[in-house]
């Protein structure tokens, strides 16, 4: 594979990827806000729907990505857990979101994670004063990038641009570490432009 395909370009601020938004003004504007917002996606989301689910894709033992390991602090060549899930909004997949931790922090520091099912990690992270959240890091991922693959395995005929836009940061509990990676997906834009209708539960 030559070097670099199948990476994104992770960086520190969102305003570096004003360049390479389609979007001009204020959608551009509402964009990279929702990227920066530290807060839950889960409940950004919830308030801004009527139906809210997840849908569970992979929870399995895998190798880490090639632009992930450096990130999470481990080989290159190490096996992770792995999480996928797709998260909808009446009935509309609005957010691809991939998580990943190592082999041996499961059961010490995650304990909750291999019970979660359908549920939203975002419940338990956000909520645990034991957890730390690092700086988020803001990408464009390619055609060729292994999650925008899995995106098109999972949503077979759902048009998609040739880049969707992701965010993800480092959460700590005792001596793990876990990565979160949200990839916005086309549908939830409209969602950007809302209000929210109500409080989440």
């Amino acid at each position: 594979m030559p070097r670099g395909v199948g990476r994104a370009r992770w960086m520190a601020h969102p305003q570096a990827l004003a360049g390479q938004l389609a979007e001009q003004g204020g959608v551009a504007r509402r964009t990279r806000a929702w990227l920066s917002d530290p807060g839950s996606m889960t409940l950004k989301l919830k308030a801004r729907t009527a139906h809210f689910t997840v849908r569970l894709l992979r929870q399995r033992p895998g190798p880490i990505l090639a632009d992930e390991h450096a990130a999470l602090g481990v080989p290159a060549r190490s096996r992770v857990v792995e999480r996928d899930v797709i998260l909808h909004c009446d009935g509309q997949p609005v957010v691809f979101g991939h998580t990943v931790l190592s082999t041996a922090s499961v059961k010490s520091d995650w304990p909750f994670f291999s019970k979660l099912g359908n549920t939203p990690l975002g419940a338990n992270l956000f909520f645990d004063p034991l957890v730390g959240r690092s700086p988020i890091q803001y990408a464009r991922l390619a055609a060729d990038h292994p999650l925008m693959r899995r995106i098109v395995q999972a949503l077979p005929g759902l048009p998609l641009p040739p880049s969707l836009l992701a965010r993800r940061s480092l959460f700590t509990r005792r001596g793990g570490v876990l990565m979160v990676t949200d990839v916005f997906l086309p549908a939830l834009e409209p969602l950007m432009r809302s209000r929210p209708a109500h409080a989440p539960d």
